[in-house]
């Protein structure tokens, strides 16, 4: 008879009265061993584990959970269902959920890249404020190198696709290169999901990549600590950065002058955890970064616009004036995000580069030359229509004399035909 077997007869024995000294007997065992199976209660038997019609599918779905933990669990069904899967959906989604909460809980490895390989981007929202007199949100955008933990800051009023690029190109002048790969987190501005789930570079995003050399990545959904570098930059900035600001009007020339002064002066300062400064890293990773291309990427967002029979165009509740001769053109307007300056194009000609006036200023922006050039064109006009207006000299008129007749005379001319016929 088995332990387990055992302990169940000593149950049932003691269930029926005996003490424990006659069950002892009755076992063949000493009392102590009573007691102890008096303590246990036998384990149940394991039933054999019934096969899951899901069994076939759980390698399929945890690949793709490891490539994208936040992928679609409706794509997945699809997707099961479509090689062959006939279970319940409920069964797919508790599978789904238990597989995304393991792979969520791994443990992120804290390791160091090497110099250039890679620099993290993040945005710090510093909600309403008044920035260059008028009540507008403010935004910073944070790069920061993954080896020398050199970061870069700049100031804007919109987190844009178009700013976000403009951002970008500035980084890379500051660093004097570009690091061989960028990640990011769930910013729409940088991926979007196609069709079956995945996440992809925007098209912006990607011809920039291509143009600078680097690989645009996406870090996972609510693992924030992947890009702890520029996560611990912006905290840095909130703290020890902004509050510098405080009681000082805002302007954003203003702010970017300041921070680049406190981005050199955090620089050289040593790091407790590298016990060496940003700046003596830099040193190092400098060399490692890929070199600037020789042209910067137009990351100017265009604009249509029509030149009106005033000859102006439109923009943000705003007037510009243009040369007279493009009045009911079609125009394209190129504006950069973060100097605001706008290049007006017709056709394949550059008419002219300007500054923008402030957005909802409700300005009306007139060029010199356009005044001068539509002055002339109306007193042209004027002159056209003054010559139109004149009236012609009428030609005199020549006058046919007409002999007068009897009808009688008509009749003898017919009679006389006649006869010759």
């Amino acid at each position: 008879m088995d332990r387990e077997n055992r302990m169940l007869e000593a149950r049932l024995l003691q269930a029926q009265g005996h003490t424990q000294l006659e069950i002892a007997e009755l076992l063949g065992v000493c009392e102590r061993t009573v007691r102890n199976y008096m303590k246990q209660m036998p384990r149940a038997r394991k039933r054999p584990k019934r096969p899951s019609k899901l069994d076939p599918f759980k390698r399929v779905i945890l690949d793709q959970l490891e490539k994208n933990p936040s992928y679609n669990g409706e794509l997945i069904f699809e997707r099961i269902t479509g090689m062959g899967y006939a279970g319940k959906k409920t069964v797919m989604k508790e599978f789904v959920a238990k597989a995304r909460r393991r792979i969520e809980a791994t443990a992120v490895q804290r390791f160091e890249t090497e110099p250039g390989l890679q620099a993290q981007v993040d945005w710090k929202e510093f909600g309403k404020q008044v920035v260059d007199g008028k009540e507008t949100k403010l935004y910073a955008f944070v790069m920061v190198l993954g080896y020398s933990r050199k970061p870069f800051v700049c100031f804007t009023t919109s987190m844009d696709q178009a700013t976000l690029l403009a951002c970008h190109v500035l980084a890379f002048v500051y660093f004097g290169g570009v690091p061989r790969e960028i990640l990011y987190d769930n910013m729409r501005t940088a991926f979007q999901p196609d069709q079956e789930g995945n996440w992809r570079p925007t098209k912006r995003l990607a011809a920039l990549a291509v143009h600078y050399d680097f690989v645009p990545k996406r870090c996972r959904v609510r693992r924030p600590e992947t890009k702890g570098k520029v996560e611990r930059t912006i905290g840095y900035l909130d703290r020890n950065f902004w509050p510098r600001m405080d009681g000082e009007p805002l302007s954003l020339s203003l702010l970017n002058e300041r921070v680049q002064e406190w981005l050199e002066a955090i620089c050289d300062k040593r790091l407790d955890d590298l016990g060496e400064s940003r700046a003596d890293r830099f040193g190092r990773e400098a060399h490692s970064l890929k070199p600037l291309p020789a042209g910067r990427f137009d990351v100017r967002h265009v604009v249509p616009v029509v030149v009106s029979r005033e000859s102006t165009i439109r923009y943000e509740t705003n007037r510009y004036s243009v040369p007279p001769e493009h009045i009911g053109a079609t125009a394209l307007l190129y504006v950069h995000p973060l100097s605001r300056l706008a290049e007006l194009v017709v056709g394949e000609r550059s008419v002219r580069s300007f500054p923008l006036a402030r957005p909802g200023s409700r300005s009306s922006v007139s060029f010199d030359e356009d005044r001068a050039a539509l002055a002339k064109r109306w007193n042209d006009d004027r002159t056209r229509l003054a010559i139109a207006r004149v009236p012609r000299k009428r030609r005199p008129r020549t006058l046919v004399e007409v002999a007068v007749r009897s009808p009688s005379s008509y009749e003898a001319f017919a009679e006389a035909v006649e006869a010759r016929a």
